[in-house]
């Protein structure tokens, strides 16, 4: 999780001036904005200390980008009490009024305390380190710590402060100043496409058809970091003759309604981000005008929300009427292409909006292209069903898919010239095909993961079995996404290994796995192995298993490969010499040495009594290590 805490400085000059009622009010004020921006991005404010908030991203639910979450909502506290501090300044003269804050990533143990209405808290390492940043912050400024810094780097502004002892910490914590967001680059251009030809030939023939006049809508579909975006930056790189206008739902809510829609509109004008209204509106008049003609006064009034200009007209506005007319006025100078990506995020206005839109490929040279991820519980379902459903003979539907191994290995190799072939190999197999995942590992490597032996890239053992943070988020955001049940039958397989018998986890889970396992299936968490002679699933990834494992405390992990190791001894009590080395192992990881060794003996006679006396050889020392180290 990300941790944020957020101080008011220089509250105590308020009681100098005002009275106490008066303080107790301005206080709880910019308590009160600070929350609302944590909130507009997902966090959740679990405590009010003194004059200042904590709040976690992550926590109970993790997103895959609870750091940049954490990011903008500090960015917007200090932006919010900036201008909270002017009104303080201007009525009460008191100056000095500012905020400061700190934030950190990491693992964590989280609990319930309180019995009528828990509450989550909490422990440990990251949210120690988040208060320590936040007491050293200069006012007006956000500290953030290594890993946090390391999940922002490429969409943040930061600049390195030095090492800052933490109590408790034998070594300084590295800490760097949050200075503000990059502009964002949806362009993906710096990771090759790879592997995609089919894929990118259906979205050329789609385009060509709207450049023949035919309206279009293509759906490209595929798990996060297969490569959506990526394939839409190739297609529109490639068009020529055409508009393209582009918007994304971001994956935190926020009041703003529309947010994809707002985005292409603002960006059509022209309008950048804090212009004041008045600048706004001149432009909207401006290049609205030239388009629409005599009709801008009848459809402005229902844009102006939008634009976030004051509305002219009464009544409630047609904003769905509006913005296609205008789209359509658009494509009938150029065909055009509109471009929303991750809808799976949208908002219920933004969806209900895109659906209304659909109707204008059949009338006008418009390609609705739509990005999202084949989840059947998000937001975006019933539009694709809709697309699906009513206008099939003009949908392309392109779902994305692991790349093959080939074209997995030339990617490895083009992102990291040097990579040996077993580092490849090695890499390669761990990504299961997912051009993200491979370039996290990537990433990995290069920062200390691995040894540069005369530019050839070696992964060592130790980076083999890292999950890089940023893809660790990933992946547990996927996770969280699953019903409680579904996460705690998800843990337990897990332990049980990357491919796990039904049965074994129905004997160890305190869940009723029959009833969780469909919601895995479906998301594909994890997928049928087989049927007979018992039913057996798998985790599609192997970084997925790993995922799970380490949502998992060090004592619930060895409780469970106690129970898993009595389940294994149970459902084959008839044939326990197929799988005294696995139980052997599940022992071990319980801290159960005598039990992991007796297993141990047991293979080590039986494969003595096969004729392997070189893997008995083995078995006995890895028993002999663990009668010596105790574990």
């Amino acid at each position: 999780m990300t941790a944020l805490f957020a101080d008011i400085v220089g509250s105590t000059a308020l009681g100098e001036r005002l009275a106490p009622d008066e303080v107790k009010a301005l206080v709880g004020e910019c308590l009160t904005r600070m929350s609302r921006a944590v909130e507009e991005f997902g966090g959740t404010v679990q405590a009010y200390q003194g004059d200042g908030i904590c709040a976690y991203f992550g926590v109970p639910a993790a997103h895959a980008d609870d750091p940049e979450r954490a990011a903008r909502a500090a960015l917007r506290i200090v932006d919010l009490v900036g201008e909270y501090a002017r009104d303080v300044e201007a009525a009460w003269g008191i100056r000095r009024f500012n905020v400061r804050v700190g934030v950190n990533s990491g693992p964590t143990a989280v609990g319930e305390v309180g019995a009528a209405t828990p509450q989550l808290t909490a422990t440990g390492d990251t949210t120690n380190v988040a208060a320590r940043l936040e007491s050293l912050a200069d006012p007006g400024t956000v500290l953030v710590g290594e890993t946090t810094a390391q999940r922002l780097e490429r969409r943040f502004v930061l600049e390195e402060r030095g090492p800052t002892p933490v109590k408790g910490r034998v070594r300084p914590v590295r800490t760097w100043r949050l200075v503000r967001a990059r502009p964002q680059d949806r362009g993906g251009a710096a990771t090759p496409l790879l592997g995609r030809d089919a894929e990118l030939a259906r979205l050329r023939a789609a385009l060509d058809e709207l450049e023949r006049g035919r309206g279009q809508i293509v759906l490209v579909s595929g798990d996060d970091g297969l490569g959506k975006t990526r394939l839409v930056a190739e297609a529109s790189s490639e068009t020529r003759g055409v508009t393209w206008l582009a918007g994304a739902c971001p994956s935190y809510g926020g009041d703003q309604l529309y947010r994809p829609f707002v985005e292409i509109l603002r960006s059509w004008i022209g309008a950048e981000e804090g212009e004041p209204e008045i600048a706004v509106r001149t432009k909207a008049r401006a290049r609205l005008g030239a388009l629409l003609g005599q009709r801008l006064d009848a459809l402005l009034p229902a844009l102006a929300p939008l634009l976030g200009i004051k509305s002219e007209g009464d009544g409630a506005p047609d904003v769905a009427a509006a913005y296609a007319e205008w789209l359509a006025a658009v494509a009938r100078e150029r065909p055009l292409v509109l471009a929303l990506e991750d809808v799976h995020w949208a908002d219920p206005a933004t969806t209900a909006l895109a659906t209304d839109l659909l109707a204008l490929t059949e009338s006008e040279p418009v390609l609705l292209l739509l990005t999202l991820v084949p989840d059947p519980a998000s937001p975006a379902w019933p539009l694709r069903m809709t697309v699906l459903g009513e206008y099939s003979h003009r949908t392309t539907d392109i779902a994305l898919q692991p790349l093959a191994r080939a074209a997995g290995e030339e990617l490895a190799r083009m992102l990291l010239p040097g990579l040996d072939a077993t580092a490849t190999a090695t890499l390669v197999g761990r990504s299961g095909g997912n051009p993200l995942y491979l370039e996290e590992l990537l990433r990995a490597v290069v920062e200390g993961s691995a040894s540069d032996r005369r530019r050839t890239w070696t992964v060592t053992v130790g980076s083999a079995e890292l999950l890089p943070p940023a893809l660790e988020n990933l992946l547990l955001a996927r996770i969280d996404r699953m019903p409680p049940d579904a996460r705690k039958a998800l843990a337990v397989a897990a332990v049980v290994g990357r491919t796990f018998p039904v049965s074994v986890v129905e004997r160890a889970a305190d869940v009723d796995v029959a009833a969780a396992l469909p919601a895995l299936l479906r998301s594909e968490i994890v997928r049928e192995a087989r049927r007979y002679p018992e039913p057996e699933c798998a985790f599609r990834h192997v970084l997925l298993q790993e995922a799970a494992l380490s949502t998992l405390t060090t004592a619930r992990r060895r409780e469970l490969y106690g129970r898993v190791a009595a389940a294994y001894e149970s459902v084959y009590a008839s044939s326990l010499d197929e799988h005294l080395e696995r139980l052997a192992h599940y022992y071990a990881q319980s801290d159960d040495a005598q039990k992991a060794r007796a297993y141990l003996d047991r293979a080590a006679a039986r494969a003595e009594s096969l004729g392997a006396s070189g893997q008995a050889a083995l078995l006995r020392e890895r028993a002999e290590r663990l009668a010596t180290s105790g574990r």
